[in-house]
C-alpha cells in the first residue's frame, strides 16, 4: 500500500485532488476488486484495477503511474493488461472509466471515447470525464 500511496502523492496535483487520498486509502484497505502493481527495481511504479459496475459492465479504477515515469509506456501497458483480463473473464461486457480532463486524451488514444463530463467533480478545476471503450 505505501508504494501505491507514493504514486498517488506524486500525481497530486494536477491529476488528483488532495481530498481524493482518503477515498484511495479506503479502496486499498477494503480491496474490493482485482488491483495490480507494476514494479521496477523492487519499487512500485504503477498501479490500477477494475471492478464490476452497477450496470453490469466493468470499470477501470485507480490507475496511475509514478509521475516521474509518465510517457514511458507503463500506463499503456497497465491499461492493456486490465482490459485483456476483463475481456477474458467477462467477454462482451462494456468497459468504462472515470478520469479527469488531464488524462482524457491518453485514454482516447487507447480507444476510449468520452460520453459525459462533470465540471469540478473531483475538486476545483478538476473535471470528471466518463469514458467507454470503443470496440475494435
Amino acid at each position: 500500500m505505501p508504494g501505491c500511496l507514493e504514486i498517488f502523492d506524486s500525481n497530486t496535483p494536477p491529476f488528483f485532488d488532495p481530498s481524493e487520498r482518503a477515498y484511495f486509502v479506503k479502496f486499498l484497505e477494503e480491496n474490493p476488486c482485482p488491483y495490480f502493481v507494476l514494479e521496477q527495481a523492487q519499487a512500485v511504479v504503477a498501479c490500477g484495477g477494475y471492478c464490476e459496475d452497477a450496470q453490469g459492465g466493468m470499470l477501470l479504477v485507480w490507475g496511475m503511474v509514478r509521475r516521474d515515469l509518465h510517457r514511458q509506456g507503463l500506463g499503456k501497458d497497465l491499461v492493456h493488461q486490465r482490459v485483456q483480463r476483463i475481456l477474458q473473464a467477462h467477454p462482451g461486457a462494456p468497459i468504462r472509466l472515470e478520469t479527469s480532463q488531464h488524462t482524457q486524451d491518453f485514454y482516447g488514444l487507447l480507444g476510449f471515447r468520452a460520453v459525459a463530463r462533470t465540471q469540478d467533480y473531483y475538486g476545483p478545476g478538476l473535471h470528471r470525464v466518463d469514458m467507454v471503450l470503443t470496440p475494435g
